[in-house]
């Protein structure tokens, strides 16, 4: 007798206008909270209440911001885990006008057999700034887990003037040990993330993070400029350096922009 599995499913869709919440909707495991805070950006927190996300789950998520300042994290690390089925799939878009968005969830984990595939999409007009940062765990080193075999799609597109500026693709299925092992990749280390940085804002910061990024020694970090956008990629053994290395370049670039979640 073929049983259908119980699958979760959550919708996010966020707007605000001049600082202002103007929509607020949400449905399934897709939960947001809206803490009090005292700086001048706004703070939202996503929450998945399904406690993680396996084969055939389904999020989605809207955030449209108009002349708002807004700084985003998750209640949690996300957790991919291991099923029987599809890929999970997660769908974000993002629309940026003459707004401030500080992208900062905690980090994705992918465990052995997980399968996840996720699209993010933003487009920001001229007059807006997107500082973008996401990690990705690959196993659990405390745990010793080895990661031997998963499907991970992960498409970023970032859109001015709903022109493309900027695409970040990473995509691995199967057996991947060639991949966290090879030098030119991963060269056996389980933790990556990526900064991005668009806008005006590039100009204002991209001299203290060429120093701050000059002095960083505990893990493989590393900075990139060009065509008016900034990019830091760190590499490190596990989570907890990177985690280091990632609050030390954030409390010295954008400390007053960042949410209390973030430490938790």
């Amino acid at each position: 007798m073929l049983k259908i599995l119980e699958r979760s499913h959550g919708t996010l869709d966020i707007a605000y206008k001049n600082n202002k919440l103007k929509k607020i909707y949400q449905s399934g495991c897709s939960k947001i909270l809206i803490p009090n805070n005292y700086n001048d950006n706004n703070e939202l927190v996503f929450i998945n209440t399904a406690g993680g996300i396996t084969c055939d789950d389904k999020i989605k998520a809207k955030l449209n911001l108009v002349d708002s300042n807004i700084s985003l994290s998750t209640q949690a690390a996300e957790k991919i885990y291991a099923g029987i089925g599809n890929e999970a799939s997660i769908d974000i878009d993002i629309s940026l006008k003459n707004s401030n968005l500080y992208w900062l969830p905690k980090e994705l984990i992918l465990f052995n057999s997980s399968k996840l595939k996720r699209r993010i999409n933003v487009d920001l007009d001229d007059k807006s700034n997107l500082f973008f940062c996401e990690t990705s765990i690959f196993g659990r080193k405390a745990m010793s887990e080895q990661i031997q075999n998963i499907s991970y799609s992960d498409i970023w597109n970032i859109f001015i003037n709903s022109k493309m500026k900027h695409v970040e693709s990473i995509n691995m299925s199967n057996n991947i040990m060639n991949n966290l092992n090879n030098k030119f990749t991963l060269n056996n280390h389980a933790a990556i993330s990526t900064i991005l940085v668009f806008g005006p804002l590039v100009e204002s910061i991209k001299n203290d993070l060429t120093k701050i990024v000059e002095t960083i020694d505990n893990v493989n970090c590393e900075l990139s400029m060009w065509d008016n956008k900034l990019i830091i990629r760190s590499i490190a053994n596990d989570n907890y350096e990177l985690k280091k290395t990632l609050n030390f370049i954030l409390e010295n670039i954008i400390y007053d922009k960042l949410p209390k979640s973030w430490y938790l």
